[in-house]
């Protein structure tokens, strides 16, 4: 792994405060248990086998506490909780229409930005069992307090299963059934050592939406365990999501890639990418492995899904015409800047016919001339373009002439916008990464904790080693 330098100026002092959030999530159900109720010792019971279930019988489980707790008697509950009407929907849908998404963590941060929200719409009231217990299972916040309105009326229904299934099914009524990808604020990443590498690559993924949706959602604390990069990932979208400063600081993800990024040392930014999301990877398809045992529902290969393209070289013996086919996925198309003013003209260079000298062949077996035929039979939804900006052999050098690209481009005959661009700037042993993202919908210049707004020309104008594009529907 090649070294380099960061003449970075963002480096601060390493005691500085940490800015990470310390939730303390409050256990469920509390060690004393409750005299004045004998429901408590029967949802204790029920909470055990759920905690030991797995699959379906879980879920089945999960419906029966819900239910025993909205039974509880409110008398004994003081406090009422809202909850985000949206992640009420979300919630229902898993429960009882078999939905294969967990809700993932509560975001209850869109009713503190809401003036007047609406009860039984925008949020609904939960009592105090039921919102420890979700928060318990899900985590997430943060807890508002219901003061003035009273949780909704069930009185009316006759049977407990009765009363938790309506306060369900009126949320779903209630609440928009579409898909909401998650839009993560605008926020710096503060730079104690050598980070700017990874930064730069961070604030380009978070606009992607599918992956955040994905991360936020399905990751939860059972799989957690075993998905590092992914929960750290995700952990550092909460803390985003949950901050009150203009920045934060990474915790989680740099302690994991610790291991194979030296903290003392600069790294190439197109090496973290694809390491990230290729281990990104490899943890969904171990973890489906798992569920696929145990008959559960697998987690989306969001990767595959929406990163991963498709390669197919023919390579054509022009001896015996044999052809010989080899497919490969890819993450990334790396480009070279031999010869080329623009990004369209180097991946046309990189498609076009090459001739392979001394090609020993399979059918004929004899060393001759070979055609290599490339192409992408399959473009994915966001398209990643790296650069070959840095040689190192025989030496090691920079290129650094000026590459055009656009904001809106056609590749293979695939409509793309850029959403994010990867900038090295300075020399190949002393230099300093930062990036531009379109966010919310603005172009932004992430350079660690500093981020301000930017122009579609202040883009255009970077000298870009790594390109991010989504396709256009």
């Amino acid at each position: 792994m090649q070294q380099f330098r960061d003449t970075d100026n963002n480096s601060e002092n390493l005691n500085e405060e940490d800015n990470s959030i310390n939730q303390h999530v409050p256990q469920f159900p509390p060690k004393k248990v409750p005299s004045y109720s004998i429901e408590v010792t029967q949802v204790l019971v029920l909470l055990q086998q759920f905690r030991c279930a797995q699959g379906n019988a879980r879920r089945e489980l999960e419906c029966q506490l819900i239910k025993r707790l909205v039974n509880i008697k409110k008398n004994y509950q003081p406090d009422c909780y809202r909850l985000n009407g949206i992640w009420a929907l979300k919630y229902t849908n898993y429960l009882y229409e078999n939905s294969n998404t967990l809700p993932g963590p509560i975001d209850n941060t869109s009713l503190l930005q809401i003036k007047e929200p609406v009860c039984n719409r925008d949020y609904f009231v939960l009592t105090h069992t039921v919102w420890k217990f979700l928060l318990e299972e899900y985590g997430g916040g943060p807890e508002i307090l219901e003061e003035k309105v009273p949780p909704s009326p069930v009185s009316v229904i006759s049977s407990t299963a009765d009363r938790a299934k309506s306060a369900d099914i009126s949320m779903m009524s209630s609440a928009s059934q579409q898909e909401f990808p998650s839009e993560i604020p605008i926020k710096g990443l503060k730079n104690e050592l050598f980070y700017c590498y990874m930064h730069s690559i961070l604030q380009c993924l978070m606009c992607i939406q599918e992956l955040n949706h994905f991360l936020l959602n399905s990751i939860n604390r059972h799989n957690g365990q075993k998905m590092l990069y992914c929960r750290g990932y995700k952990e550092m979208l909460l803390q985003i999501r949950d901050a009150q400063t203009e920045y934060i600081k990474i915790n989680t993800l740099r302690s994991t890639i610790s291991k194979k990024f030296n903290p003392k040392y600069q790294h190439d930014a197109q090496e973290f990418l694809i390491h990230l999301i290729s281990t990104m990877e490899d943890e969904i398809i171990d973890v489906n492995k798992e569920y696929e045992k145990l008959q559960q529902p697998k987690l989306e290969n969001v990767v595959k899904k929406y990163l991963k393209g498709q390669i197919v070289s023919e390579l054509i013996c022009k001896n015996c015409k044999h052809k010989s086919v080899i497919t490969e996925e890819f993450l990334t198309l790396s480009l070279a800047l031999t010869k080329v003013a623009t990004v369209n003209q180097s991946l046309e260079e990189f498609l076009k016919d090459e001739l392979i000298q001394d090609y020993q062949c399979d059918s004929c077996h004899k060393k001759k001339i070979a055609i290599k035929k490339t192409r992408i039979t399959n473009l994915p939804r966001y398209l990643i373009l790296h650069l070959k900006r840095f040689k190192f052999f025989p030496k090691q050098t920079k290129i650094t002439q000026q590459i055009k690209f656009s904001i809106e481009s056609n590749f293979c005959n695939t409509e793309y916008k850029l959403i994010g661009v990867i900038v090295h700037s300075g020399s190949l042993e002393q230099g300093h990464y930062y990036s531009y993202g379109k966010r919310q919908p603005q172009w932004w210049l992430f350079n660690d904790q500093r981020i301000k707004k930017a122009t579609k020309m202040d883009v255009q104008q970077q000298q870009c080693y790594i390109l991010f594009y989504q396709q256009l529907f």
